[in-house]
């Protein structure tokens, strides 16, 4: 865009809308049509798989076909798998699905899939433009924003979900992300010029705080040492410590979804959903000055024992009460809780990365860590689904349990940056252009 405006923002904010919309969308159209946890956590893994990559896609397509015609491109087919998703998440039955339906729900998957690989690559451009266009103490502030465009996106998208789904139904997500989609992603394409670079890029994350994490990282990558001879062993656990927390997000989401479905707007979910967003982002920007904060040792065991004390209180709530209102507002309350705890998690874990990796070692390390957090998700979705269908909303919030007590796994086997004996303040000043 060509200046950071009012109009400009609300236009980037739209056109960053239609990310985290797929996957709210498609919860709610899928478990309204099908009952099935199963099927619906599927179909949002396959969502967020395919989101994930969408991002260094399009960076990379961007430099020989130019970013504005990557995105004029990606909207049009985002659109097009949209309104293919509505017209066969429609056809579904509540009956068995994947023998019964088996050719819509392939053909389903396949949509889904690549609405998320077509999702337009807003956010990504807008990082690369403000990175090139400004100098100085501008870019941080520039690059602060963007984390609040993102977080603001992930947030309002489910409460946006929510407030509609009560006059246009379950597949309201859906239609407002095709609307948001053919309107603000031209009008944002049209009026921004190609950067000449792109800074370094990782998978887009459904987890509020994880782009403010990341963008922290940036901020302070002259930490990184020149030499890290042991900093192998520490991404492999940070990896692990990654994709354990995405399993944890994983079954929160699919109990939060299955104790609504009793309701009479199960789409009430989707208000969790924010409440779980906004709780992260909150997490994640807790005292920003002391970035390094979260390395310290014991901090981060009290962290992953308070999740994992959190985890089981919820799955011992979800087997003892009834499936309802209450049931709902109870899961709710603590997965709010156990996600404002990820986001410090998530803030340590890229602290990590600042002072653990090496600076050339970044774009490796980054992506790797992104890449296990999504994985975790997907894997936490459908095992939680499984679950669901099969036992119980119990069953689902214990696989919130397992991803817990692999993260307190990883964490006290001492792997991972930061020592409980000494705490480590960054030397380098981060400039303050709020």
């Amino acid at each position: 865009m060509s200046g950071p405006t009012t109009l400009a923002r609300a236009v980037s904010l739209a056109a960053r809308m239609p990310g985290p919309l797929l996957p709210m969308g498609v919860m709610a159209a899928a478990a309204a049509s099908t009952g099935s946890m199963f099927t619906t956590a599927t179909l949002t893994a396959a969502a967020l798989v395919g989101i994930s990559i969408s991002a260094p896609a399009a960076s990379a397509s961007a430099e020989r076909f130019g970013a504005r015609n990557v995105l004029l491109v990606s909207a049009i087919a985002h659109v097009l798998m949209l309104v293919l998703m509505v017209s066969s998440v429609d056809r579904l039955t509540r009956g068995d699905t994947l023998t019964a339906d088996a050719t819509i729900y392939t053909l389903l998957l396949l949509f889904t899939l690549i609405a998320g690989l077509s999702v337009p690559a807003v956010a990504t451009f807008s990082r690369a433009d403000t990175w090139t266009r400004k100098q100085g103490v501008s870019v941080w502030h520039g690059l602060r924003v963007e984390g609040r465009l993102d977080d603001a996106a992930l947030i309002a998208a489910p409460l946006l979900l929510a407030g509609l789904s009560f006059s246009f139904g379950p597949t309201v997500g859906l239609l407002s992300s095709a609307v948001l989609t053919a309107v603000a992603v031209p009008l944002y394409a049209v009026e921004r010029t190609d950067p000449l670079e792109v800074p370094t890029e990782t998978a887009r994350l459904p987890l509020g705080g994880a782009e403010h994490a990341q963008q922290q990282l940036l901020e302070h990558r002259r930490l990184a040492p020149a030499q890290a001879p042991a900093w192998a062993r520490g991404i492999s656990a940070a990896i692990a410590l990654a994709g354990a927390l995405g399993l944890v997000l994983g079954g929160l989401w699919i109990s939060v979804l299955g104790a609504a479905q009793a309701l009479a707007r199960p789409s009430l979910f989707a208000l969790t959903l924010g409440l779980l967003a906004a709780a992260a982002v909150l997490g994640a920007r807790w005292k920003p000055s002391r970035f390094t904060e979260p390395l310290v040792l014991r901090r981060r065991r009290l962290h992953v024992v308070a999740l994992l004390g959190l985890s089981l209180l919820l799955v011992l709530l979800a087997v003892v009460i009834p499936v309802g209102l209450v049931s709902l507002l109870v899961i709710s309350g603590i997965a709010v809780l156990q996600s404002a705890v990820l986001g410090r998690l998530v803030l340590g874990l890229y602290a990590g990365l600042a002072l653990g990796v090496p600076t050339r070692r970044l774009p490796v390390a980054m992506p790797a860590v992104a890449g296990g957090v999504l994985l975790g998700i997907a894997l936490g979705l459908t095992l939680a689904g499984i679950g669901a269908d099969e036992i119980g909303l119990g069953a689902s919030a214990a696989v919130a349990l397992a991803g817990s007590l692999l993260a307190g796994v990883v964490v006290f086997s001492g792997q991972l940056w930061g020592s409980p004996e000494r705490r480590v303040d960054h030397p380098v000043p981060v400039p303050d252009g709020d």
